[in-house]
């Protein structure tokens, strides 16, 4: 049975076990008009500091145990909304050193998490992220970006299936929409903003938009109408596809059937091409 995932908001951020301010985040989404939301669950590289440290202190001998968190117990939360949201986890694994990432692809937990989301700390970080981890998301903080964001590197990320994110609270709020607004234009100069999703990024419930003002929105942003939309539909349903790819280690893949077979070769170059078009709005 396929599920209708509608308009998405793939980064709600959870903060201190506090379920109230999150009933309310998913409240303020649903009555917007969203129909699956991810809740994000931001980790440091320097948890892996912790599992050193324990290790020196003569702790060897017991069994390792991945540092990263459990996803949220939130049973309640799903039952609560059922009918109304489909509901999703997310962890967000911010690193400046890609050795840090081989223990954490091979993690059992990692793979309970619905979708996996990287925000690289530095250039050597940014790269690996493009070309080698296997990951979700790609996100940037607009105020890090102290390092050359390249096509090379964007379009290596999209033939790989990955998305780049546009956080849109990141825009609205004074302080970093500058450096918000600057990262988009490049998403659009190097690759016309191909595989890109936008989210509210937030946990203040003030701050979220409802989906119509996020594709009015995107002409700021470099993207037109449809591209605006796609980024809360069609590549949002996309990026959640290639996430249960990476969990069960599966392909997953759309076959288009041509309607008229007895087409001629020019006739189905252009239909293929059409197609193309589509799917990377």
């Amino acid at each position: 049975m396929s599920i209708n995932y509608g308009f998405c908001d793939l980064c709600l951020n959870y903060i201190d076990d506090d379920k109230k301010t999150l009933r309310e985040l998913l409240l303020k989404v649903y009555s917007m008009g969203y129909e699956t939301v991810a809740i994000n669950r931001n980790v440091d590289e320097n948890i892996f500091e912790t599992d050193k440290k324990k290790k020196k202190k003569g702790i060897a001998n017991e069994p390792i145990v991945c540092p990263l968190p459990e996803p949220m117990e939130m049973e309640d939360i799903i039952e609560e909304f059922k009918g109304k949201l489909n509901i999703l986890s997310r962890i967000t694994f911010s690193y400046s050193d890609p050795v840090r990432t081989h223990s954490l692809n091979q993690s059992a937990v990692l793979k309970k998490y619905n979708l996996f989301a990287v925000l690289p700390k530095t250039k050597n970080a940014f790269q690996h992220a493009c070309s080698q981890l296997n990951t979700d998301i790609i996100t940037v903080n607009p105020t890090n970006l102290g390092w050359k964001f390249t096509r090379k590197l964007y379009i290596q990320a999209i033939e790989r299936g990955l998305h780049f994110e546009i956080k849109y609270s990141e825009i609205i709020q004074s302080k970093t929409r500058k450096f918000a607004i600057n990262y988009c234009h490049l998403l659009y100069t190097f690759g016309k903003s191909r595989n890109v999703i936008i989210s509210s990024g937030t946990d203040n419930v003030n701050l979220i938009r409802n989906p119509y003002d996020i594709i009015t929105l995107g002409a700021v942003l470099g993207l037109n109408e449809i591209k605006a939309k796609a980024s809360i539909l069609s590549q949002s349903r996309h990026a959640i596809l290639k996430s249960q790819a990476r969990i069960y280690g599966k392909s997953i893949f759309t076959i288009k059937k041509l309607q008229n077979e007895s087409s001629t070769e020019d006739e189905d170059s252009d239909c293929d091409e059409s197609v193309i078009k589509k799917i990377k709005l």
